[in-house]
């Protein structure tokens, strides 16, 4: 998760010309001169009822001059598509959370704390007398997101970790290194040096897997405790001057880019792709 998918390209991806053209106000105003057009041409005939759409395209026309570029607009626009990628990313890592693990887990009280904890930062940051914006919660809310991605790779390196059987490889191990003490042809001794360095090599990563996890699991503990930090500071002082700055360096702790290294996003990407292949399949049984 070296990138948020919901942050990635931003406004690189976006043609906010049509977005502005798809747009609700668009929709309703096309809607409007129909609508207004349709009861103009029953009295007054065709000519006249085309009056309205003509009027709607002019003022689409000069909106689109202006609106696209306009730092408001195009604010909305990303922080629509922010969200929406945002609530895609959380249900499917909630889905494969809630297939993991059960309703008591302790992780699930502290997400929903961090959830309730937004939801009363939101109403601060809707007052006028606060130094919280909504741009603050938004990236709150990307928080809890990685916490949950946190979660779930903390969840497929116990799972690995716990499915090595380190007493059997160590068995194997002393087997093969008694093996080797003995007379062997060549090729016979290459094999078995090659199976002592692939058993060492199970038994590194192993650890190496342990290492990660409960590397993990301190950054998860780390979060839910900055994030009462902030929580705390805002409701004890939401006017305050500093408020940006210190939101801004909690946040900043708050980032799991170096915690969820490569090795753990390759294996969620594993683990999503598997899942959304056996989706696929079942789907086109259901089909069939």
């Amino acid at each position: 998760m070296a990138e948020r998918p919901w942050e990635d390209g931003e406004e690189e991806d976006v043609n906010f010309l049509r977005e502005m053209i798809l747009s609700s106000t668009s929709g309703y105003g096309l809607l409007g001169s129909l609508a207004l057009g349709a009861l103009l041409s029953i009295p007054l005939g065709l000519g006249i009822g085309a009056l309205p759409l003509l009027g709607f395209a002019a003022v689409e026309s000069i909106a689109a001059l202006f609106v696209p570029s306009s730092p408001v607009f195009r604010e909305r626009i990303l922080r629509e598509k922010r969200r929406a990628s945002r609530d895609a990313t959380r249900s499917h890592l909630l889905s494969e959370l809630r297939g993991r693990t059960r309703p008591e887990a302790h992780q699930w009280a502290a997400y929903e704390r961090m959830r309730q904890r937004i939801q009363s930062l939101s109403v601060l940051a809707a007052g006028q007398k606060t130094g919280l914006t909504d741009r603050d919660v938004e990236r709150l809310e990307d928080a809890t997101v990685d916490y949950l991605g946190l979660w779930l790779a903390w969840l497929v390196l116990t799972d690995r970790h716990r499915n090595t059987d380190k007493r059997s490889i160590q068995s194997k191990l002393r087997t093969v290194e008694r093996e080797l003490a003995g007379d062997h042809r060549a090729v016979e001794r290459r094999r078995l040096e090659q199976a002592r360095a692939d058993l060492e090599g199970i038994l590194s990563r192993r650890q190496s897997v342990w290492a990660r996890a409960t590397s993990l699991e301190a950054a998860m503990l780390a979060m839910v405790d900055t994030f009462e930090e902030v929580y705390q500071r805002v409701v004890a002082n939401p006017g305050s001057g500093e408020l940006a700055r210190e939101l801004t360096d909690a946040v900043e702790r708050m980032r799991v880019e170096e915690a969820l290294d490569l090795a753990v996003d390759e294996e969620l990407d594993d683990l999503f792709r598997r899942r959304r292949r056996r989706r696929a399949s079942v789907a086109q049984g259901q089909a069939s």
